[in-house]
This record gives structure tokens, sequence and C-alpha cells, in this order.
């Protein structure tokens, strides 16, 4: 619903298969109710732990308060795969940056370094407990 606005409650809830008053009860914070339709928020304050690469190429947990930190490390690893398709400037906003506290690994050296690691790595990681 976030990224489509004229979709309603119960269709969202139904394409889950799930009712609208189960949407409604676990995710209620993030919903508001205008001019009598119910509508997602801008930013929800739900808290996931997602995983970025270190220097070594290990998955470091990132505790994340909001959407808009998910939405970051999302950009992030995004732009990890953009540097290693051919865009050697793809890295260079985040130089010096952290999310969520944890300071990220921008230096093409250190990225290149760590390549073969970063094949086993997954945005996924954030469903099954990170690192084996």
């Amino acid at each position: 619903m976030r990224r489509n606005p004229n979709l309603k409650l119960s269709a969202a809830a139904r394409s889950f298969g799930v009712k609208p008053s189960v949407v409604k009860k676990y995710f209620g914070s993030s919903l508001e109710k205008v001019t009598g339709h119910w509508r997602v928020r801008n930013s929800d304050h739900f808290r996931e732990t997602m995983y970025v690469p270190d220097a070594r190429g290990n998955p470091i947990p990132v505790h994340t308060q909001n959407s808009k930190e998910r939405a970051q490390v999302s950009a992030f690893l995004r732009d990890i795969g953009r540097f290693f398709r051919g865009d050697k400037h793809a890295m260079a906003k985040w130089h010096g940056k952290r999310i969520a506290g944890v300071e990220l690994v921008t230096a093409s050296r250190t990225l290149i370094s760590i390549e073969a690691q970063l094949s086993d790595f997954s945005i996924y990681n954030a469903f099954n407990g990170g690192a084996e």
C-alpha cells in the first residue's frame, strides 16, 4: 500500500491471504484513516535486523529502527552490486557513512578483496539468521 496508494487495505490483505482485521491487529501503528480509507504512513517504526558486509566479507548485523533505515541498507547493498557490475562511482555517496551505528565498507580495494566472500552474502540473511 505504501508503493501503491490506490490499493485498498482489503485488496492488500487478500493478496497475502489474510483478513484486513489481522493486518490492523499487527500493523495498526503504521496505518491511518484518511477520508474514510485506510492508508499506510510514510514511515514505520518496526525493528528489523539486516546484514551488511564487514571488511572481511562477513555479515554484520544492522539493527534498523524504521523503514527509512531498512531502505538505506537495501540501497547500499544494491550499490555494492552496481560497483561490481562496473560502476566505479557507486560507492562514493556511502563513503564515511553509518547506518544504525554500523560503519559501511566503501573502499574499492577492500570490496575487491572480499568479492569471493560476497558471493555467499545476501540481503535474505535477515530472514535465516545471518551467517552459518
